[in-house]
Protein backbone atom coordinates (compact mmCIF):
# COMPACT_ATOMS: atom_id res chain seq x y z
CA UNK A 1 0.00 0.00 0.00
CA UNK A 2 1.49 3.39 -0.82
CA UNK A 3 1.79 5.43 1.93
CA UNK A 4 2.65 8.97 2.91
CA UNK A 5 3.83 10.20 6.47
CA UNK A 6 2.36 11.52 7.96
CA UNK A 7 0.38 13.69 11.78
CA UNK A 8 -3.47 14.22 12.76
CA UNK A 9 -4.42 15.97 15.97
CA UNK A 10 -8.11 16.30 18.29
CA UNK A 11 -9.03 19.55 20.65
CA UNK A 12 -11.16 18.42 23.25
CA UNK A 13 -14.23 21.57 23.82
CA UNK A 14 -14.63 22.09 27.97
CA UNK A 15 -18.22 23.42 29.45
CA UNK A 16 -18.97 24.95 32.41
CA UNK A 17 -22.51 23.74 34.13
CA UNK A 18 -24.23 26.31 36.74
CA UNK A 19 -26.32 24.47 39.25
CA UNK A 20 -29.70 26.83 40.48
CA UNK A 21 -32.03 26.11 42.89
CA UNK A 22 -35.80 27.22 43.94
CA UNK A 23 -37.23 28.11 47.87
CA UNK A 24 -40.68 28.30 48.24
CA UNK A 25 -42.20 30.58 50.96
CA UNK A 26 -45.73 30.17 52.52
CA UNK A 27 -47.51 32.83 53.89
CA UNK A 28 -48.36 32.53 58.37
CA UNK A 29 -51.78 32.37 58.88
CA UNK A 30 -53.20 35.80 60.76
CA UNK A 31 -52.96 35.93 64.68
CA UNK A 32 -55.47 37.46 66.88
CA UNK A 33 -54.32 41.09 67.80
CA UNK A 34 -53.28 40.76 71.13
CA UNK A 35 -51.16 37.70 70.51
CA UNK A 36 -47.94 38.62 69.66
CA UNK A 37 -46.54 36.55 66.42
CA UNK A 38 -43.31 34.65 66.79
CA UNK A 39 -40.32 35.92 65.23
CA UNK A 40 -39.01 33.75 62.45
CA UNK A 41 -35.98 33.64 60.57
CA UNK A 42 -35.55 34.30 57.16
CA UNK A 43 -35.22 30.94 54.77
CA UNK A 44 -31.75 30.94 52.92
CA UNK A 45 -31.41 32.68 50.23
CA UNK A 46 -29.80 30.17 47.30
CA UNK A 47 -26.03 31.27 45.81
CA UNK A 48 -24.16 30.41 43.47
CA UNK A 49 -20.46 29.66 44.78
CA UNK A 50 -17.81 32.12 43.85
CA UNK A 51 -15.05 30.32 42.14
CA UNK A 52 -11.84 31.40 42.36
CA UNK A 53 -9.48 30.95 39.82
CA UNK A 54 -5.80 30.27 40.68
CA UNK A 55 -3.19 30.91 38.06
CA UNK A 56 -1.10 27.63 37.18
CA UNK A 57 1.60 26.64 37.81
CA UNK A 58 4.69 27.71 36.03
CA UNK A 59 6.07 25.41 33.83
CA UNK A 60 9.16 23.64 35.01
CA UNK A 61 12.38 22.88 33.38
CA UNK A 62 12.12 20.61 30.62
CA UNK A 63 12.51 16.69 31.43
CA UNK A 64 15.85 15.43 29.55
CA UNK A 65 15.62 12.84 27.70
CA UNK A 66 18.87 11.25 25.72
CA UNK A 67 18.61 8.66 22.74
CA UNK A 68 19.63 5.36 23.78
CA UNK A 69 22.99 4.46 23.07
CA UNK A 70 23.18 2.80 19.37
CA UNK A 71 26.06 0.51 18.60
CA UNK A 72 26.60 -0.26 14.75
CA UNK A 73 28.62 -3.29 13.26
CA UNK A 74 29.43 -3.92 9.89
CA UNK A 75 28.71 -8.03 8.53
CA UNK A 76 30.79 -9.39 6.03
CA UNK A 77 28.64 -9.00 3.27
CA UNK A 78 28.29 -5.15 4.34
CA UNK A 79 25.22 -4.91 5.59
CA UNK A 80 25.48 -2.36 8.66
CA UNK A 81 23.48 -3.82 11.99
CA UNK A 82 22.29 -1.15 14.50
CA UNK A 83 21.57 -2.35 18.16
CA UNK A 84 19.79 -0.50 20.81
CA UNK A 85 19.20 -2.27 23.95
CA UNK A 86 16.52 -1.34 25.92
CA UNK A 87 15.58 -3.61 28.85
CA UNK A 88 12.33 -2.57 30.20
CA UNK A 89 10.30 -5.73 28.52
CA UNK A 90 11.50 -8.87 27.23
CA UNK A 91 10.36 -7.15 23.32
CA UNK A 92 12.44 -6.68 20.10
CA UNK A 93 11.40 -4.39 17.53
CA UNK A 94 13.52 -5.05 13.99
CA UNK A 95 13.39 -3.20 10.87
CA UNK A 96 15.01 -3.56 7.87
CA UNK A 97 15.70 -0.63 6.17
CA UNK A 98 16.53 -0.64 2.22
CA UNK A 99 17.21 2.87 0.66
CA UNK A 100 15.48 4.69 -2.32
CA UNK A 101 11.86 3.91 -2.09
CA UNK A 102 9.58 5.62 -4.51
CA UNK A 103 12.43 7.93 -5.03
CA UNK A 104 13.56 4.79 -7.27
CA UNK A 105 10.87 4.53 -9.48
CA UNK A 106 12.10 6.36 -12.17
CA UNK A 107 9.25 5.71 -15.43
CA UNK A 108 7.67 3.69 -13.33
CA UNK A 109 5.56 5.58 -10.94
CA UNK A 110 4.12 2.98 -8.25
CA UNK A 111 7.41 0.26 -9.14
CA UNK A 112 8.90 0.73 -5.36
CA UNK A 113 5.61 0.17 -3.66
CA UNK A 114 4.27 -2.80 -5.44
CA UNK A 115 7.72 -4.52 -5.16
CA UNK A 116 8.02 -3.52 -1.04
CA UNK A 117 4.23 -4.95 -1.23
CA UNK A 118 5.04 -8.15 -2.98
CA UNK A 119 7.90 -9.34 -0.39
CA UNK A 120 5.20 -10.39 1.56
CA UNK A 121 2.13 -11.21 -0.66
CA UNK A 122 4.64 -12.98 -3.59
CA UNK A 123 5.80 -15.37 -0.75
CA UNK A 124 9.41 -15.79 -0.20
CA UNK A 125 12.44 -19.00 -0.20
CA UNK A 126 9.93 -22.30 0.99
CA UNK A 127 7.19 -19.86 1.96
CA UNK A 128 4.01 -19.20 -0.38
CA UNK A 129 1.91 -16.27 0.29
CA UNK A 130 -0.06 -17.73 2.72
CA UNK A 131 2.99 -19.91 4.72
CA UNK A 132 4.45 -16.87 4.75
CA UNK A 133 1.74 -14.76 6.82
CA UNK A 134 0.96 -18.47 8.96
CA UNK A 135 5.14 -18.34 10.23
CA UNK A 136 5.05 -14.71 10.81
CA UNK A 137 1.57 -14.85 13.00
CA UNK A 138 3.30 -18.07 14.48
CA UNK A 139 5.65 -15.50 16.15
CA UNK A 140 2.64 -13.49 17.43
CA UNK A 141 3.71 -10.93 15.28
CA UNK A 142 2.38 -8.77 12.28
CA UNK A 143 5.29 -7.64 9.32
CA UNK A 144 4.49 -4.03 8.31
CA UNK A 145 6.09 -2.91 5.01
CA UNK A 146 5.88 1.02 4.40
CA UNK A 147 7.30 2.68 1.06
CA UNK A 148 8.25 6.06 1.84
CA UNK A 149 9.83 8.90 -0.78
CA UNK A 150 13.43 7.43 0.06
CA UNK A 151 13.20 3.90 2.12
CA UNK A 152 11.06 0.93 1.72
CA UNK A 153 10.77 -0.55 5.78
CA UNK A 154 10.23 -3.81 6.63
CA UNK A 155 9.26 -3.88 10.49
CA UNK A 156 8.38 -7.12 13.00
CA UNK A 157 8.26 -6.90 16.89
CA UNK A 158 8.89 -10.32 18.77
CA UNK A 159 9.44 -11.10 21.97
CA UNK A 160 13.17 -12.02 23.06
CA UNK A 161 13.20 -15.27 22.56
CA UNK A 162 11.88 -15.08 18.97
CA UNK A 163 14.81 -12.74 17.93
CA UNK A 164 16.56 -15.43 16.02
CA UNK A 165 13.74 -17.04 14.35
CA UNK A 166 12.31 -13.52 13.47
CA UNK A 167 15.59 -12.40 12.06
CA UNK A 168 15.96 -15.66 9.77
CA UNK A 169 12.40 -14.81 8.51
CA UNK A 170 13.12 -11.34 7.41
CA UNK A 171 16.57 -12.08 6.09
CA UNK A 172 14.48 -14.76 3.95
CA UNK A 173 12.18 -12.17 2.39
CA UNK A 174 14.32 -9.74 1.68
CA UNK A 175 17.05 -12.10 0.25
CA UNK A 176 14.44 -14.51 -1.62
CA UNK A 177 11.60 -13.04 -2.81
CA UNK A 178 9.40 -15.29 -5.34
CA UNK A 179 7.96 -12.84 -7.07
CA UNK A 180 4.71 -15.32 -7.62
CA UNK A 181 2.78 -14.20 -11.22
CA UNK A 182 -0.44 -14.80 -9.66
CA UNK A 183 0.05 -13.17 -6.67
CA UNK A 184 1.55 -10.36 -8.19
CA UNK A 185 -1.72 -10.11 -10.42
CA UNK A 186 -4.11 -9.78 -7.48
CA UNK A 187 -1.45 -7.29 -5.81
CA UNK A 188 -1.73 -5.57 -9.09
CA UNK A 189 -5.26 -5.43 -9.10
CA UNK A 190 -6.30 -4.39 -5.48
CA UNK A 191 -3.92 -1.27 -5.93
CA UNK A 192 -5.23 -0.37 -9.21
CA UNK A 193 -8.71 -0.59 -7.94
CA UNK A 194 -7.47 1.73 -4.66
CA UNK A 195 -5.87 4.13 -6.66
CA UNK A 196 -8.91 4.52 -9.18
CA UNK A 197 -11.37 4.78 -6.16
CA UNK A 198 -9.31 7.77 -4.69
CA UNK A 199 -9.40 9.65 -8.24
CA UNK A 200 -13.49 9.42 -7.83
CA UNK A 201 -14.00 9.77 -3.75
CA UNK A 202 -10.57 11.54 -2.02
CA UNK A 203 -9.52 15.06 -2.81
CA UNK A 204 -6.98 15.15 -0.49
CA UNK A 205 -5.55 12.08 -2.51
CA UNK A 206 -5.83 14.00 -5.58
CA UNK A 207 -5.20 17.31 -4.88
CA UNK A 208 -1.68 15.65 -3.28
CA UNK A 209 -0.84 14.42 -6.90
CA UNK A 210 -1.10 17.67 -8.04
CA UNK A 211 0.80 19.24 -5.53
CA UNK A 212 4.04 17.17 -5.55
CA UNK A 213 4.23 17.32 -9.06
CA UNK A 214 3.76 20.94 -9.52
CA UNK A 215 6.11 21.26 -6.33
CA UNK A 216 8.96 19.18 -7.93
CA UNK A 217 8.83 20.55 -11.34
CA UNK A 218 11.84 19.55 -14.00
CA UNK A 219 11.61 21.44 -17.02
CA UNK A 220 13.39 17.88 -19.19
CA UNK A 221 12.98 15.09 -17.06
CA UNK A 222 11.04 13.76 -13.97
CA UNK A 223 11.84 14.69 -10.20
CA UNK A 224 12.46 11.22 -7.91
CA UNK A 225 9.76 13.31 -5.74
CA UNK A 226 7.28 14.32 -8.55
CA UNK A 227 5.45 11.57 -7.58
CA UNK A 228 3.24 10.76 -4.67
CA UNK A 229 1.42 7.88 -6.14
CA UNK A 230 0.69 6.27 -9.06
CA UNK A 231 -2.22 6.37 -11.17
CA UNK A 232 -4.24 3.09 -12.46
CA UNK A 233 -2.61 4.06 -16.21
CA UNK A 234 0.05 4.08 -14.16
CA UNK A 235 0.25 0.98 -12.24
CA UNK A 236 -1.24 -0.80 -15.46
CA UNK A 237 2.60 -0.72 -17.19
CA UNK A 238 4.25 -2.27 -14.41
CA UNK A 239 5.14 -5.74 -14.76
CA UNK A 240 6.84 -8.49 -12.67
CA UNK A 241 9.89 -8.22 -14.53
CA UNK A 242 10.25 -4.57 -13.63
CA UNK A 243 9.69 -5.89 -9.74
CA UNK A 244 12.34 -8.22 -10.41
CA UNK A 245 14.78 -5.65 -11.43
CA UNK A 246 14.12 -3.03 -9.19
CA UNK A 247 14.62 -5.77 -6.27
CA UNK A 248 18.49 -6.74 -7.86
CA UNK A 249 19.39 -3.22 -8.19
CA UNK A 250 18.08 -2.00 -4.54
CA UNK A 251 17.83 -4.85 -1.91
CA UNK A 252 21.50 -4.85 -1.85
CA UNK A 253 23.27 -5.72 1.55
CA UNK A 254 25.19 -1.98 1.01
CA UNK A 255 22.09 -0.44 0.17
CA UNK A 256 20.42 -1.62 3.11
CA UNK A 257 20.53 -1.18 6.74
CA UNK A 258 19.20 -3.61 10.24
CA UNK A 259 17.80 -1.66 13.46
CA UNK A 260 17.47 -4.09 16.23
CA UNK A 261 15.92 -1.86 19.69
CA UNK A 262 14.54 -4.04 22.76
CA UNK A 263 15.89 -6.86 25.12
CA UNK A 264 19.03 -7.94 23.51
CA UNK A 265 22.45 -7.62 23.58
CA UNK A 266 24.91 -6.24 20.33
CA UNK A 267 26.58 -9.44 20.19
CA UNK A 268 23.95 -11.46 20.01
CA UNK A 269 21.91 -9.17 17.39
CA UNK A 270 25.07 -9.48 15.60
CA UNK A 271 25.45 -13.23 15.42
CA UNK A 272 21.31 -13.55 14.79
CA UNK A 273 21.95 -11.58 11.57
CA UNK A 274 25.14 -13.12 10.35
CA UNK A 275 23.19 -16.38 10.27
CA UNK A 276 20.08 -14.11 8.77
CA UNK A 277 21.80 -12.36 5.98
CA UNK A 278 25.09 -13.33 6.08
CA UNK A 279 24.46 -15.61 2.44
CA UNK A 280 22.99 -12.41 1.13
CA UNK A 281 24.86 -10.95 -1.83
CA UNK A 282 24.44 -7.63 -4.60
CA UNK A 283 26.48 -5.21 -6.31
CA UNK A 284 27.22 -1.62 -4.92
CA UNK A 285 24.34 0.81 -3.84
CA UNK A 286 22.88 2.52 -6.61
CA UNK A 287 22.79 6.24 -7.34
CA UNK A 288 19.77 8.05 -7.53
CA UNK A 289 20.09 11.63 -9.45
CA UNK A 290 18.32 14.81 -7.29
CA UNK A 291 18.26 18.09 -9.60
CA UNK A 292 16.38 21.30 -7.33
CA UNK A 293 13.12 21.76 -8.72
CA UNK A 294 12.37 25.03 -10.57
CA UNK A 295 10.79 27.58 -8.28
CA UNK A 296 7.42 28.64 -9.57
CA UNK A 297 7.75 32.32 -11.96
CA UNK A 298 4.09 33.25 -10.29
CA UNK A 299 1.10 31.97 -8.38
CA UNK A 300 0.15 28.22 -9.91
CA UNK A 301 -3.15 27.42 -9.17
CA UNK A 302 -4.91 24.15 -10.44
CA UNK A 303 -8.41 22.62 -9.21
CA UNK A 304 -8.79 18.85 -9.16
CA UNK A 305 -12.34 18.60 -10.48
CA UNK A 306 -14.47 16.83 -8.44
CA UNK A 307 -18.01 17.40 -9.74
CA UNK A 308 -21.07 18.18 -7.05
CA UNK A 309 -18.89 18.15 -3.80
CA UNK A 310 -19.50 19.93 -1.14
CA UNK A 311 -16.52 20.83 0.36
CA UNK A 312 -12.86 21.65 -0.96
CA UNK A 313 -9.45 20.25 0.16
CA UNK A 314 -6.97 23.73 -0.04
CA UNK A 315 -2.94 23.16 -0.32
CA UNK A 316 -0.96 25.70 -0.55
CA UNK A 317 3.10 25.22 -0.60
CA UNK A 318 6.75 26.37 -1.07
CA UNK A 319 9.94 24.53 -0.76
CA UNK A 320 12.18 25.34 2.29
CA UNK A 321 15.69 24.67 3.66
CA UNK A 322 16.86 20.76 3.02
CA UNK A 323 16.19 18.68 6.02
CA UNK A 324 20.12 18.49 7.03
CA UNK A 325 20.42 22.41 6.94
CA UNK A 326 21.26 24.71 9.63
CA UNK A 327 18.00 26.80 9.94
CA UNK A 328 16.10 23.28 9.87
CA UNK A 329 14.79 24.16 13.73
CA UNK A 330 13.92 28.27 12.84
CA UNK A 331 12.07 26.43 10.04
CA UNK A 332 10.30 23.82 12.17
CA UNK A 333 9.11 26.97 15.13
CA UNK A 334 7.97 28.95 12.28
CA UNK A 335 5.89 26.39 10.93
CA UNK A 336 4.68 25.14 14.92
CA UNK A 337 3.86 28.97 14.87
CA UNK A 338 1.99 28.92 11.57
CA UNK A 339 -0.23 26.04 11.85
CA UNK A 340 1.26 22.94 14.26
CA UNK A 341 -1.68 22.79 16.40
CA UNK A 342 -4.61 25.01 18.48
CA UNK A 343 -2.97 27.86 19.75
CA UNK A 344 -1.19 28.00 15.88
CA UNK A 345 -2.38 31.34 13.87
CA UNK A 346 -4.23 29.40 11.42
CA UNK A 347 -5.90 27.49 14.02
CA UNK A 348 -6.66 30.90 16.00
CA UNK A 349 -7.54 32.81 12.53
CA UNK A 350 -8.62 31.01 9.95
CA UNK A 351 -10.83 28.07 11.84
CA UNK A 352 -11.98 30.05 15.20
CA UNK A 353 -11.95 33.77 13.92
CA UNK A 354 -13.51 33.68 10.33
CA UNK A 355 -14.67 30.76 10.89
CA UNK A 356 -13.62 29.58 7.50
CA UNK A 357 -12.39 26.45 7.70
CA UNK A 358 -13.57 23.07 9.99
CA UNK A 359 -9.50 21.94 9.75
CA UNK A 360 -6.40 23.66 8.96
CA UNK A 361 -3.15 23.06 9.83
CA UNK A 362 0.72 23.65 7.97
CA UNK A 363 3.42 20.38 8.01
CA UNK A 364 7.28 20.46 7.13
CA UNK A 365 7.32 17.24 4.95
CA UNK A 366 10.60 15.41 5.60
CA UNK A 367 12.48 14.66 2.80
CA UNK A 368 16.38 13.05 2.20
CA UNK A 369 17.39 15.30 -0.50
CA UNK A 370 16.65 18.63 -1.41
CA UNK A 371 14.03 21.36 -0.49
CA UNK A 372 11.34 20.28 2.06
CA UNK A 373 7.75 21.30 1.51
CA UNK A 374 6.40 23.60 3.78
CA UNK A 375 2.49 22.78 2.95
CA UNK A 376 -0.64 24.93 4.14
CA UNK A 377 -3.93 23.18 4.45
CA UNK A 378 -7.40 23.83 4.90
CA UNK A 379 -10.38 21.85 4.64
CA UNK A 380 -13.64 23.73 4.14
CA UNK A 381 -17.41 24.24 2.45
CA UNK A 382 -17.34 24.81 -1.12
CA UNK A 383 -19.05 28.33 -0.82
CA UNK A 384 -15.99 29.61 1.06
CA UNK A 385 -13.64 28.29 -0.47
CA UNK A 386 -12.30 31.76 -1.72
CA UNK A 387 -12.11 33.11 1.29
CA UNK A 388 -10.53 30.37 2.82
CA UNK A 389 -7.96 30.22 0.03
CA UNK A 390 -7.20 34.45 1.15
CA UNK A 391 -7.10 33.09 4.47
CA UNK A 392 -4.21 30.58 4.17
CA UNK A 393 -1.93 32.78 2.03
CA UNK A 394 -2.44 35.68 3.95
CA UNK A 395 -1.41 34.15 7.18
CA UNK A 396 1.22 32.24 5.41
CA UNK A 397 2.87 35.87 4.25
CA UNK A 398 2.41 36.72 7.10
CA UNK A 399 4.72 34.14 9.30
CA UNK A 400 7.57 35.19 7.12
CA UNK A 401 7.46 38.94 7.49
CA UNK A 402 5.72 39.12 10.90
CA UNK A 403 7.65 37.99 13.74
CA UNK A 404 6.12 35.77 16.39
CA UNK A 405 5.29 36.98 19.40
CA UNK A 406 7.39 35.71 22.55
CA UNK A 407 4.39 33.52 23.69
CA UNK A 408 4.26 32.47 20.61
CA UNK A 409 7.75 31.24 19.83
CA UNK A 410 8.10 29.80 23.87
CA UNK A 411 4.89 27.79 23.00
CA UNK A 412 6.17 26.35 19.87
CA UNK A 413 9.54 25.83 21.43
CA UNK A 414 8.86 23.87 24.36
CA UNK A 415 6.46 21.85 22.50
CA UNK A 416 8.54 20.81 19.83
CA UNK A 417 11.80 20.41 22.22
CA UNK A 418 9.40 18.68 24.45
CA UNK A 419 7.75 16.05 22.95
CA UNK A 420 10.31 14.09 21.86
CA UNK A 421 10.25 12.54 25.21
CA UNK A 422 6.68 11.66 24.86
CA UNK A 423 7.42 10.21 21.52
CA UNK A 424 10.06 7.88 22.54
CA UNK A 425 7.91 5.89 25.14
CA UNK A 426 7.76 2.66 22.93
CA UNK A 427 11.03 0.19 22.12
CA UNK A 428 9.14 0.56 18.03
CA UNK A 429 9.02 4.65 18.43
CA UNK A 430 12.81 4.59 19.29
CA UNK A 431 14.02 1.73 16.27
CA UNK A 432 11.64 3.89 14.15
CA UNK A 433 13.25 7.25 15.29
CA UNK A 434 17.13 5.39 14.22
CA UNK A 435 15.49 4.18 11.23
CA UNK A 436 14.23 7.88 10.44
CA UNK A 437 17.60 9.58 11.22
CA UNK A 438 19.26 7.13 9.32
CA UNK A 439 17.22 7.62 5.65
CA UNK A 440 17.81 11.59 6.74
CA UNK A 441 21.46 11.15 6.19
CA UNK A 442 21.48 13.02 10.34
CA UNK A 443 23.40 11.52 13.13
CA UNK A 444 22.39 9.53 15.71
CA UNK A 445 22.73 11.27 18.46
CA UNK A 446 21.16 14.72 16.43
CA UNK A 447 17.90 14.87 18.60
CA UNK A 448 19.63 15.79 21.48
CA UNK A 449 21.34 18.56 20.09
CA UNK A 450 18.08 19.41 18.27
CA UNK A 451 16.41 19.60 20.95
CA UNK A 452 19.11 22.32 22.69
CA UNK A 453 18.66 23.93 19.52
CA UNK A 454 14.97 24.74 19.52
CA UNK A 455 15.12 25.98 23.12
CA UNK A 456 17.87 28.85 21.30
CA UNK A 457 15.27 29.63 18.63
CA UNK A 458 14.34 33.89 18.83
CA UNK A 459 11.65 35.36 17.50
CA UNK A 460 14.37 37.15 14.46
CA UNK A 461 15.34 33.29 13.53
CA UNK A 462 12.07 31.89 12.63
CA UNK A 463 11.41 34.79 10.90
CA UNK A 464 14.74 34.67 8.71
CA UNK A 465 13.80 31.42 8.12
CA UNK A 466 10.17 31.62 7.26
CA UNK A 467 10.77 34.70 4.96
CA UNK A 468 14.14 32.76 2.98
CA UNK A 469 10.90 29.80 2.17
CA UNK A 470 8.32 32.22 1.43
CA UNK A 471 7.79 34.25 -1.83
CA UNK A 472 4.61 35.77 -1.71
CA UNK A 473 2.84 35.10 -5.17
CA UNK A 474 4.83 32.09 -5.75
CA UNK A 475 3.28 29.54 -3.60
CA UNK A 476 1.33 26.25 -5.39
CA UNK A 477 -1.94 26.21 -5.06
CA UNK A 478 -3.98 23.00 -5.33
CA UNK A 479 -7.99 22.79 -4.74
CA UNK A 480 -9.85 19.60 -4.79
CA UNK A 481 -13.38 20.58 -4.95
CA UNK A 482 -16.56 21.04 -7.72
CA UNK A 483 -14.81 23.53 -10.20
CA UNK A 484 -17.71 24.80 -11.60
CA UNK A 485 -18.45 26.49 -7.91
CA UNK A 486 -14.64 27.50 -6.77
CA UNK A 487 -13.27 27.53 -10.23
CA UNK A 488 -14.31 31.38 -10.79
CA UNK A 489 -13.91 32.07 -7.23
CA UNK A 490 -9.83 30.87 -7.43
CA UNK A 491 -9.60 33.18 -10.93
CA UNK A 492 -9.61 36.09 -8.48
CA UNK A 493 -5.63 34.68 -7.54
CA UNK A 494 -4.73 34.12 -11.13
CA UNK A 495 -5.33 31.63 -13.78
CA UNK A 496 -6.71 28.80 -13.34
CA UNK A 497 -6.45 25.03 -14.62
CA UNK A 498 -8.69 22.32 -14.15
CA UNK A 499 -7.61 18.75 -14.12
CA UNK A 500 -10.08 15.65 -14.53
CA UNK A 501 -8.16 13.02 -11.64
CA UNK A 502 -10.77 9.97 -13.67
CA UNK A 503 -8.55 10.91 -16.97
CA UNK A 504 -5.27 10.75 -15.29
CA UNK A 505 -5.25 14.17 -14.34
CA UNK A 506 -5.45 16.02 -17.80
CA UNK A 507 -6.42 19.34 -18.24
CA UNK A 508 -10.02 19.77 -19.37
CA UNK A 509 -10.35 23.88 -18.63
CA UNK A 510 -8.58 26.96 -18.36
CA UNK A 511 -9.99 29.65 -16.45
CA UNK A 512 -8.23 33.14 -17.13
CA UNK A 513 -7.49 35.25 -13.71
CA UNK A 514 -10.33 37.61 -12.69
CA UNK A 515 -9.30 39.64 -9.83
CA UNK A 516 -12.81 41.25 -9.76
CA UNK A 517 -14.60 37.51 -8.99
CA UNK A 518 -16.06 37.48 -5.87
CA UNK A 519 -14.37 34.92 -3.03
CA UNK A 520 -17.84 33.62 -1.67
CA UNK A 521 -20.93 32.16 -3.73
CA UNK A 522 -23.99 31.98 -1.81
CA UNK A 523 -24.30 28.75 0.44
CA UNK A 524 -27.24 27.65 -1.90
CA UNK A 525 -25.03 27.94 -4.88
CA UNK A 526 -21.88 26.47 -2.69
CA UNK A 527 -24.08 23.82 -0.84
Amino acid sequence: MFTSKAILRTTPLLGLLAACSTTTYNLPEPKPAHVEAPVEKPAPVATTPVVVKEAPPESGPAKEYRFPKVTWVELSNGLKVATIPIKALPLVQIRVVVSGGKAADGERPGLASITGDLLEAGGAGPFSSKDLVTRIESLGANLAIETSFDSTELALSVTRDHLADALGLLGTIVREPRFDAAEFGKLKKRETERTADAARTSGAWGASMVLYRDLFDLPSDHHPYASYDATPAELGRITAADCRALHKRLYVPKNAFLVVAGDTTPEAAKAFAEKAFGAWRGGEAPVISFTDPNPPSGLKITVVDRPKSSQSDIYAAVLGPERADKSWASIAVANQVLGGGVSSRLFLDVREKQSLAYRTRSSLVEVGHGPAPLVVYAGTQTAKTGLALKGLLDNLEAIGHTAANAEEIDTATRYLADVFAIRMETVGAVGSELAHLRVMGLPDDYDDGYRKELRDITAPLALKAAGEAIRPGHEIVVVAGDARIIGPMLSHFGEVKVVDPTRDFARVQTIPMNAEAPLEVTREAGK
